[in-house]
């Protein structure tokens, strides 16, 4: 076994996934020894993926402890390790969100780069190296690609991210029409498929003294969904914010088809909040606003209301 293990996240998204998978393979064509594997379960979207392709599943890692050095791949916040990974292990950290705990990281090569996905920056190095990428390491980040920039059409997505998909689309050759299907898929929020994929995906971020819980869901159908169980979202998250002693916490769905964001929530002072940076109104809440705004470009507005009130 190796003793350098590429991960991300606890009970990662696509983006995490793919990014750890690719980037081991990148490593070992490289003559650098390393293990792809996640710590928890795959997305319901990442299984979808490895399920059409028919890939096989990612590696489960049970401890992260049994391997010397760590690289992470779409994950610098601490509160997304679980305390599953040791710090002081990490000794590479590829990422792209503006919020993070990479000063915690004491050992790690930070690389920080805001573009729609860590899988964009993976996909580089295979360019800049110069370095064959399999079929299946170039459909996994192109599907990440797709899923993270919301099909291009989120503010985070970059010029980089655009190149990385045709060349990665030069190997994978996917139809125009896999997005939407790809989009379809993660919209099965049956049964607890909903709880699942709010508490699966769901950060905190601790800015001073207010601890925030922000739930995230993408989807096609997203409006009749609160529509019909608004109520059950509501329960669910006032029990997480008891159990995990938040401030704040929300749910904030992005609907992928008509390109709105949706708002939950019943706590009234989270409510206040929201509506000032937004300029939104909430009604039995629940409140939408126009356009596509992913939680990593939430997270920064948040933290500069509470500091600046």
């Amino acid at each position: 076994m190796s003793n350098t293990l590429v991960t991300c996240f606890v009970n990662p998204d696509l983006d995490g996934t793919a990014g750890a998978i690719a980037y081991a393979e990148l490593l070992n064509k490289t003559n650098i020894s390393a293990t792809a594997g996640i710590i928890g379960q795959p997305s319901e979207e990442t299984k979808y993926v490895f399920n059409r392709f028919k890939f096989k599943g990612p590696n489960i890692i049970l401890n992260s402890n049994d391997y010397e050095k760590i690289i992470l791949v779409d994950a610098s916040v601490l509160s997304g390790l679980e305390d599953k990974v040791d710090p002081k292990k990490v000794i590479e950290i590829i990422d792209h969100r503006k919020i993070n705990d990479a000063r915690a990281f004491t050992n790690a090569k930070i690389q920080i780069e805001l573009v729609g996905a860590a899988a964009t920056l993976v996909a580089e190095k295979f360019i800049q190296t110069n370095t064959p990428i399999s079929l299946e390491s170039a459909t996994l980040l192109l599907s990440a690609i797709i899923s993270n920039t919301l099909n291009f059409k989120s503010s985070t997505t970059t010029e980089r991210d655009r190149q990385a998909y045709q060349w990665l689309n030069t190997i994978a050759r996917l139809p125009k029409t896999y997005s939407r299907e790809l989009f379809l898929a993660k919209s099965d929020l049956s049964e607890n498929k909903l709880f699942e994929s709010i508490e699966n995906d769901f950060a905190t971020f601790t800015f001073g003294n207010t601890t925030i819980g922000i739930a995230q869901i993408e989807m096609i159908g997203g409006k009749n969904l609160i529509a019909e169980r608004g109520a059950e979202i509501i329960d669910l998250l006032q029990k997480m914010k008891a159990q995990k002693k938040l401030s704040h916490i929300f749910l904030s769905l992005i609907e992928l088809e008509t390109d709105f964001n949706y708002f939950v929530t019943d706590d009234l002072q989270t409510q206040k909040m929201l509506e000032k940076i937004f300029s939104i109104k909430f009604s039995n809440n629940y409140a939408e606003k126009p356009g596509l705004i992913m939680r990593k470009q939430i997270a920064p507005l948040i933290k500069e209301e509470i500091e600046n009130h």
